[in-house]
């Protein structure tokens, strides 16, 4: 089997990992706090002191960290994945970074000799620990032929969408989508409570198979708004924000009107404004509630 180098082990990092080790593949691991790593390291998994040493010992690395400088950073940097390119490394990125800056990381590794997939994944914590991710991939189709019997250790629907940058498109457009459901979530939840109508009627209706509403994030969401229960995030406000500014980036350079994923973006805004980028981006819902001046279900204040 391949040897592994996984670097960023945050929430979805951590159960990704475990999910290849489970799977046989030896791993190095590499974070920047080494704290997040003793559960791994202590179920066999090797430390390396740097992305650059993960590199070396590894025929595939997986990088899984924030944005896009943060990818650059352990990839590009002195002590990075390309500082330790050797003959048939392979480089997948599964962080949701720009587009522009997927290219430019795959150009530079392939001025290494080392061909990268840009796979970012879709998905919580559970679908990763049962292996049923969403992956978009881009990158050179001989690359990805190579890896995909790895890539479907993590997700049940592994997607070839095109060169390099194209996986990361995928994946800005995806969040898109998720980011104005979960916009529409909230607000029809502060509705239903404003015309003295029980928000749980909404999750119900919406959660009903085969009807027109169904939506996976009010199913997902909803109950969490309902409890203001927003941390430990599912997808936090932080990233939200940065994904639907990303999409909202690549409109421009297509000429594309995104209004509505616009004024989405405007609220999670206003929810880092109050200081809690760090939780679920559901927390929309409390600006659309002070809006309104009205609450939905209970508050454990959990935020």
């Amino acid at each position: 089997m391949e040897r592994i180098g996984f670097i960023g082990l945050g929430t979805m990092g951590q159960v990704m990992a475990q999910r290849l080790m489970a799977a046989g593949y030896p791993l190095s691991v590499w974070n920047r706090t080494r704290d997040k790593a003793e559960p791994l390291i202590q179920a066999g998994a090797k430390w390396a002191a740097s992305a650059r040493e993960a590199a070396n010992a590894s025929d595939i690395v997986i990088t899984m960290v924030t944005d896009s400088a943060a990818s650059e950073a352990v990839i590009c940097g002195p002590d990075g994945v390309l500082a330790g390119a050797h003959p048939g490394l392979t480089l997948i990125d599964s962080g949701s970074i720009e587009p522009e800056m997927s290219y430019s990381i795959a150009e530079r590794a392939k001025a290494k000799g080392v061909a990268m997939l840009d796979a970012p994944v879709s998905g919580g914590p559970k679908v990763a620990a049962e292996g049923r991710l969403g992956i978009m991939v881009g990158g050179p189709q001989e690359t990805f032929q190579a890896c995909e019997p790895l890539l479907k250790q993590l997700g049940s629907m592994v997607l070839y969408v095109g060169g390099n940058g194209k996986g990361t498109t995928v994946k800005l457009i995806a969040n898109l989508i998720m980011g104005v459901a979960i916009q529409a979530a909230a607000e029809s939840l502060v509705l239903a409570a404003k015309a003295g109508i029980d928000p749980q009627v909404i999750i119900d209706i919406t959660s009903l198979p085969g009807t027109g509403p169904q939506t996976g994030a009010m199913a997902t969401r909803g109950p969490r708004m309902m409890q203001h229960n927003f941390y430990p995030p599912h997808f936090s406000t932080d990233n939200m924000h940065k994904d639907l500014s990303g999409a909202l980036r690549l409109a421009e350079k297509f000429g594309v009107s995104l209004p509505t994923a616009s004024a989405a973006r405007e609220m999670l805004r206003a929810v880092k404004s109050q200081g809690n980028g760090r939780i679920d981006s559901s927390a929309v819902v409390t600006v659309l509630e002070a809006m309104a001046n009205t609450t939905i279900g209970s508050q454990p204040g959990s935020v």
